[in-house]
């Protein structure tokens, strides 16, 4: 209940960000048409008041900056939580934080979708989203700080007990996969098939309990920032390779093949690891659901500013229904996908939004599924020189 309120928050936040955004860039168009001494100036006047009305209404800290970045504007609340926040000031500053300067140049590289981060700063914990104002030439940001001090504490506390029953989980497991290997190592010289059977069966249980609590810990890594994703150009052919390698005996077992469509000069800013392993989430899905001798498509194309990665697979589908879903933890989608622990899309979901990235799946009932990662490209298409 408390991620789902945690969820509710920051999409609202999000969608109040982006409002302030559109308003900043239409007040500083009438800031212009002032100085130049525009006959809109009334108008001009009325919209600077509704402005400042807005931000003095909303309880977020607002920062509007200029390159470098400098503050160009701050709302009541920014001033409170920092003591000061004058225009014309170095955010540096202002606010003694580089891990918030790192947030705002991440999110002019970014753009479009912006990038968040939690920052310590002081004793208080800030859940920052930074996005670039729209058609911004001079690459201005809106940063939006929310303390989120005592929503932290409460997820702390439940990550502490993920960890504790992860901990207890795993002697247990142990001890039982040894018990299973050595009843096995009987089975096959006497070779019962009552108790090949069950071996196999306990077997099967104790691998799904070793990933659910492997899983279980990373997932709550990723959302505690302990494992933190480091933005840097990355080829993504060969990102896409390394994830397909580890697949390919389980595709071949099937008689299935992964056919990689990704032009060898398309670079994105990601984390290579992580990227790798969002990436085998979901290439492991497609392999697990895809048919005998099924096919299995990895492609990837620029759109804007963004690489538009596809996986594709001929499986059952997913319903309609469930597709908003999917990428919750723990949601188990129709029968034919209701195998595993229901925890590696949820991953996938953590890893891409670290990126400052979109993920989503389109799919109809018996026509398979497809699911596309959007990530920043790190030359995007109209920065690059002409041919």
């Amino acid at each position: 209940m408390s991620s789902e309120i945690t969820v509710l928050a920051l999409a609202l936040a999000a969608g109040l960000l982006a409002a302030l955004a559109l308003a900043f860039r239409r007040v500083r168009a009438l800031e212009r048409q002032i100085a130049a001494g525009s006959p809109l100036h009334a108008e001009a006047e009325r919209v600077l008041q509704r402005q400042e009305a807005v931000l003095k209404a909303v309880d977020e800290a607002v920062l509007v900056l200029d390159p470098p970045p400098i503050i160009f504007n701050a709302n009541p609340a920014a001033e409170a939580l920092f003591g000061r926040a004058a225009a014309g000031e170095a955010l540096i500053q202002v606010v003694d934080s580089p891990a918030l300067v790192e947030l705002v140049e991440a999110a002019r590289l970014v753009r479009g979708e912006g990038m968040e981060r939690r920052v310590e700063f002081g004793q208080r914990i800030l859940h920052a989203r930074a996005v670039t104002l729209p058609g911004s030439g001079d690459q201005g940001v809106v940063l939006t700080l929310r303390d989120v001090t005592e929503m932290q504490r409460l997820e702390r506390a439940r990550r502490e007990l993920v960890s504790n029953v992860s901990h207890e989980l795993s002697t247990p497991i142990t001890a039982i996969g040894l018990l299973a290997d050595t009843l096995l190592d009987i089975a096959d010289r006497e070779k019962p098939k009552r108790l090949r059977k069950m071996v196999g069966d306990i077997k099967r249980e104790v691998d799904t309990l070793t990933q659910l609590v492997q899983e279980m810990r990373d997932l709550s890594l990723i959302e505690s920032g302990q494992m933190p994703v480091r933005l840097t150009p990355t080829r993504l052919l060969d990102t896409v390779q390394e994830s397909v390698k580890p697949l390919e005996a389980l595709a071949e077992s099937k008689r299935q093949t992964i056919d990689v469509t990704v032009p060898d000069d398309l670079i994105v800013l990601a984390d290579s690891f992580q990227l790798q392993r969002a990436l085998k989430n979901i290439l492991h899905n497609a392999v697990k659901y895809a048919p005998e001798r099924g096919e299995i498509e990895v492609s990837a194309s620029r759109s804007g500013d963004e690489a538009i990665i596809a996986v594709r697979d001929d499986g059952p589908g997913i319903a309609r229904e469930d597709l908003p879903r999917i990428f919750e933890r723990f949601y188990q989608a129709d029968r034919a996908r209701r195998s595993g622990t229901g925890l590696g899309l949820a991953i996938v979901r953590h890893i891409v939004l670290a990126h400052g990235g979109r993920v989503w799946a389109e799919s109809a009932e018996g026509e398979g599924a497809t699911f596309f990662l959007a990530l920043a490209l790190a030359q995007p298409e109209r920065d690059q020189p002409p041919a």
